[in-house]
């Protein structure tokens, strides 16, 4: 750190170019990108005493207009082994508020009349997830974030060159700002600049479809179910949300469609769209309103070269983008996050580099197969699911079939959908970093 290795808060919002030019600032690890994998990264390993610092090119949350914020129609998934990870980190009362527990989960396929319900009484959970908007879960962290002194914040700067040397890499910004660290992570998204400075983009593939996501109302109680219809074009999914909120959406609606249809939605009115989710829906929920308008998100896949470089590591979005069918992808980012920051703590407690060959090499073999094979089902089930092939009908039939007369099989997967992958990092299996 600057001024003798003291440790001192530096506001860089309110610091001029000129005197950022004149600044190179030092910190144990740097994180790129508060989006909601930075943000937890940030703040677990300052609870655990390194020294963090957050960049970000937005500007500052605090002080940015609405437009600024993310869409607030996008819903994601918190499977049990999350919500327990953030509960052991102590951050769960930033979102519990905002958190609606799931007590079932139906997949129906109107083709062939398949019908299955995943209960979380089946398995003796409390939830078989967590329902929260996009929105919410992002400025919790943040406030999780901005409670702890100890994260030096820089909003709205722009990351133009780095240096990956033998000892330290160096993060240079636009403004002049420099930041010094053992190590960087990128956490800055699916397009993430910092990755492919590093050389480090992998294969993309492109679904040629449109996640059109959307808050929503219904007019009478989701009762905590949630649901996923297969429609041939791509499958329309339902998560619920708190309805104690009157002034937000009772539910999320990502609605997967290809180009072509969605261009069409997209230009349709409110009503239209709305009208057309009410015709998937279950007639228990009555008439469903549009609470937000819908976002469009394209679809792609795509998945690193490696998962970690010179003194350099990806997270969540940065490392692999999934296709949104059955949720992984947040899960996904929670599990890189812990696992990270299990090895950078153990590391620091020792006074070994926390941006060493070793620890770094640990990492991507740890989280690898996950990453890959979380892809290629989420990939694979995608594409399966928006054909209309007979064949494609047919597979996806008989593997309803086959989960809603075995059990076993459909509380395996159940299980899986928790959470409960090999090699769980400690946050996952509720222990302490």
């Amino acid at each position: 750190m600057p001024d003798g290795g003291s440790r001192r808060r530096v506001d860089a919002v309110s610091l001029t170019p000129m005197t950022l030019q004149s600044r190179s600032l030092s910190y144990d690890c740097a994180v790129v990108g508060a989006g909601h994998a930075g943000l937890l990264l940030a703040r677990l390993l300052a609870d655990q005493g390194l020294r963090v610092a957050l960049l970000d090119k937005r500007p500052d949350p605090r002080t940015a207009s609405a437009d600024a914020q993310r869409p607030a129609g996008w819903g994601l998934s918190v499977n049990l082994a999350s919500v327990v990870a953030i509960r052991v980190a102590g951050l769960w009362d930033y979102l519990a508020e905002h958190a609606q527990p799931l007590a079932g989960m139906r997949v129906i396929d109107p083709a062939t009349g398949q019908d299955v319900l995943y209960r979380a009484s089946e398995t003796g959970s409390e939830a078989l997830s967590w329902g929260i908007a996009g929105q919410d879960l992002v400025q919790g962290l943040q406030q999780a974030v901005f409670d702890q002194a100890a994260i030096d914040v820089f909003w709205d700067e722009d990351l133009i060159a780095h240096r990956f040397g033998a000892d330290v890499c160096q993060l240079i910004c636009r403004s002049g700002l420099e930041i010094v660290c053992q190590l960087a992570v990128a956490a800055d998204g699916r397009q993430s600049p910092l990755r492919h400075a590093a050389g480090l983009d992998g294969p993309r593939l492109d679904f040629k479809q449109v996640a059109l996501a959307a808050g929503v109302a219904t007019e009478r109680s989701h009762a905590g179910e949630g649901f996923e219809v297969l429609l041939p074009g791509g499958p329309l999914a339902f998560l619920p949300l708190p309805e104690s909120h009157p002034d937000k959406p009772s539910a999320s609606v990502t609605w997967v469609l290809p180009n072509d249809r969605a261009e069409h939605w997209q230009s349709a009115t409110t009503d239209a769209f709305a009208e057309a989710l009410g015709r998937h829906m279950p007639e228990r929920l009555g008439e469903v309103r549009l609470a937000t308008a819908p976002a469009a998100f394209p679809l792609t896949f795509s998945h690193a070269k490696r998962l970690a470089g010179k003194r350099f590591a990806l997270i969540g979005d940065a490392a692999h983008g999934m296709h949104p069918i059955h949720a992984q992808g947040f899960n996904l980012a929670v599990r890189d996050v812990a696992r990270l920051a299990e090895l950078l703590v153990l590391a620091h407690r020792r006074g070994h580099d926390v941006g060493g060959a070793a620890l770094l090499s640990r990492y991507q073999i740890s989280r690898l197969p996950d990453t890959l094979a979380t892809g290629a089902f989420t990939s694979g089930f995608g594409l399966l699911s928006r054909s209309a092939n007979p064949l494609a009908r047919g597979a996806i039939a008989t593997g309803a079939f086959l989960l809603k007369r075995l059990p076993t099989l459909r509380h395996a997967l159940t299980r899986q959908g928790l959470g409960e992958v090999p090699d769980r990092p400690r946050l996952l299996r509720g222990l302490p970093l």
